[in-house]
């Protein structure tokens, strides 16, 4: 019997990205360059790796610590004291600077960060996000090359993303998968107590160790569409990044202040269905439907009642999974016309926006 072998041909749809401003133009370059949307598995990742791997650094401190990356290896104990911290990677705002997670820039007071060239720098703490395990980190050299943010937003799942780590300074390391899920339908659990929960970060299967916790998730086109979060070591367990955008949309505020002061609403809302949507006669299916009101809240002191359907935010138009991220950076204190659809109609509120509470 002949048997027939067929060629498998795999395509891939591929779309433009706007290099970000100010970024390197190499790095620009590589920004500009297709997306990959549906990549086949490559037979490697090394060109992938080596593009990139000038923007991974190591973070260290100048006293051994515990329960750091040293005490991830076989036979060792979390009791284990060494120098290594975790990763870092350079990013470009108006200047080069590093950003890695809040528990590494919290775990000493001396930091030193390690170059891909072998060379060594002292690191100072520009700002740091605890809410959200972020921090910002800023070093003396000139001529550095940072790694290009994509659009964690247009991020599928199924695609392909590389972990990068290089805890110990020697060697970058790198670990494979795909997006398991983008969180994005979870946006709205952001209030106060849920509102940096693991729901609203990228899922991805690729193992995350204290190793490389810190350091870039890039995607196919060598762009960082996440910062890699630890699961300690856990095997089976599920490993996260925080999405590219939620750095995007703080890092001007931890390098200008140090800190992030988040507006707080006090609204939990849900999706509005098509159902819903005909039942209240909308003209769309769009907005964020309100089904609980924090108690001493500003929407409780608000004209805002539960089951409206806030519709637009300063002239925003906002559904269940921007209006979380749209109030949370909306300056502490400002005042905010909100429009609102209620007994078949709009009606145009005014809220004034508070500090998120620890």
């Amino acid at each position: 019997m002949r048997r027939w072998v067929l060629p498998l041909v795999l395509a891939c749809a591929c779309r433009e990205v706007d290099a970000p401003e100010g970024v390197h133009p190499e790095a620009a370059e590589a920004a500009k360059a297709p997306r990959m949307l549906y990549p086949s598995a490559p037979g490697s990742f090394v060109e992938l790796i080596k593009s990139v791997r000038h923007g991974v650094v190591s973070i260290r401190s100048t006293q051994p610590v515990k329960s750091g990356p040293a005490a991830m290896f076989p036979g060792a104990t979390d009791a284990i004291a060494d120098v290594a911290l975790g990763t870092g990677f350079l990013i470009e705002s108006k200047g080069v600077f590093v950003i890695t997670n809040d528990h590494i820039a919290a775990a000493a007071t001396d930091l030193v960060v390690g170059l891909p060239d072998g060379s060594e720098l002292p690191a100072r703490v520009v700002g740091r996000d605890p809410k959200l395990d972020l921090a910002l980190l800023s070093i003396d050299a000139p001529r550095l090359r940072a790694l290009p943010l994509g659009n964690s937003d247009h991020v599928s799942v199924g695609e392909w993303v590389i972990v990068l780590g290089n805890p110990f300074g020697d060697e970058v390391n790198a670990s494979a998968g795909i997006v398991s899920a983008t969180g994005r339908e979870a946006a709205g659990s952001f209030i106060v107590g849920l509102g940096m929960s693991y729901r609203t970060h990228l899922q991805i299967d690729t193992r995350v160790h204290r190793g490389n916790t810190g350091g870039p998730v890039v995607d196919a086109s060598g762009q960082v569409i996440g910062v890699a979060v630890t699961n300690q070591d856990r095997p089976g367990e599920l490993a996260f990044a925080i999405p590219s955008n939620r750095v995007r949309e703080i890092v001007t505020t931890l390098r200008e202040h140090g800190q992030v002061a988040r507006g707080w609403l006090g609204a939990k809302v849900a999706p509005v269905t098509r159902e819903l949507a005909t039942e209240r006669q909308m003209p769309r299916t769009e907005g964020a439907l309100v089904t609980s009101i924090e108690p001493g809240s500003p929407a409780a002191r608000s004209a805002l009642r539960k089951e409206d359907v806030i519709l637009r935010w300063d002239d925003k138009l906002v559904d269940h999974a921007s209006l979380p991220w749209v109030v949370a950076n909306t300056p502490v204190g400002t005042p905010i016309k909100i429009v609102v659809w209620r007994s078949r109609a709009e009606h145009e509120l005014a809220i004034t926006t508070e500090r998120m509470p620890e």
